[in-house]
């Protein structure tokens, strides 16, 4: 019997929180934001197939593909040899959106290979592998988009805590636009824009931001808190790889919009949304005036709070 697993997109850094925030989300609609695996049954050797709206994205080969690469990674940690597994990958997040596609497919690897074989990980020895797999493929070892796309919800990342990372408050009105314009940006190429050491007034800034943004969520100052979006690092060293920003943030401010900020990497674009109507027309602007192509995607959502998990249709997630 076919078992699927769901793992949702996600938006690292979150503005204030260069690899320290990250969030889970979800389309208000049901429609499905991020990667589903399906475990056919054991076989002799593991192969992988594909199918999805990016599917064309990922390497003609499929036995190059960072799902294989998990169960590799799996197989080792768990310290013995699994039998051969049918795998059906439905690609439903562009490559090199800032949406968390590599995070995703490692998420929904990693958590249905170890609900398939009886959970032989914890929790926090399945997002440490998650983590180093997704280190892989970015450069660095990081959890902003592996920990929400596993955990769901607003995390925040704790380096040198046992603990790893903790889930925040958030506004249930919030709403927020995803809007990918169809083309790619490089995560390792956007982290190589940023400089390895930054000066004392930034690390201040940036030290005061999340602070300031993650006490205003535990007193539910909304005000404060979206005052407190402001990044610092990542935004201004990556201004060259999109100089569409500013235009679209002052656009949308004008429509209401209370923050604007880069989804991950990039090129994918975030805005906040205190109400339903201010995020229906943010998401009719950026569909008219930021999507190129066909891969082009607008989304309105809401903070998904829960995680990777198993699920019965592929087409119903949320």
């Amino acid at each position: 019997m076919t078992q699927y697993y769901y793992a949702p997109a996600s938006t690292g850094n979150f503005s204030a929180g260069f690899d320290l925030l990250g969030a889970a989300f979800e389309p208000v609609n049901g429609q499905v934001l991020g990667d589903v695996l399906a475990i056919r049954g054991e076989c002799a050797t593991t192969k992988l197939s594909l199918s999805g709206r990016y599917q064309h994205q990922l390497p003609t080969d499929s036995t190059d593909n960072l799902i294989l690469h998990c169960y590799q990674l799996f197989q080792q940690r768990v310290g013995k040899t699994l039998p051969g597994l049918d795998l059906h990958l439905f690609k439903e997040l562009p490559v090199g959106s800032g949406l968390g596609s590599s995070a995703c497919s490692i998420v929904v690897a990693c958590f249905a290979f170890n609900h398939y074989f009886a959970e032989p990980l914890s929790k926090a020895e399945l997002l440490q592998l998650m983590a180093e797999a997704e280190g892989g493929v970015s450069g660095s070892v990081h959890y902003d988009n592996v920990a929400p796309s596993y955990l769901g919800g607003l995390q925040l990342m704790l380096p040198g805590s046992a603990h790893l990372c903790r889930n925040l408050p958030w506004f249930d009105h919030w709403q927020v636009v995803l809007s990918y314009p169809g083309t790619t940006l490089s995560t390792k190429a956007a982290r190589a824009a940023i400089p390895s050491q930054l000066p004392l007034k930034t690390s201040i800034e940036f030290a005061a931001g999340l602070s300031r943004f993650v006490s205003a969520l535990y007193c539910q100052d909304e005000v404060d808190a979206i005052a407190a979006l402001h990044d610092v690092v990542a935004e201004p060293a990556r201004a060259l790889l999109m100089p569409e920003l500013p235009a679209l943030r002052q656009a949308l401010t004008e429509l209401g919009v209370a923050h604007v900020g880069i989804s991950g990497a990039g090129p994918t674009v975030f805005a906040l949304c205190q109400s339903e109507q201010i995020a229906a027309k943010a998401a009719t602007y950026l569909a008219s005036h930021y999507e190129k192509n066909q891969d082009a995607m607008t989304h309105i959502c809401r903070l998904a709070s829960a995680g990777a998990r198993a699920v019965k249709d592929p087409t119903q997630c949320s």
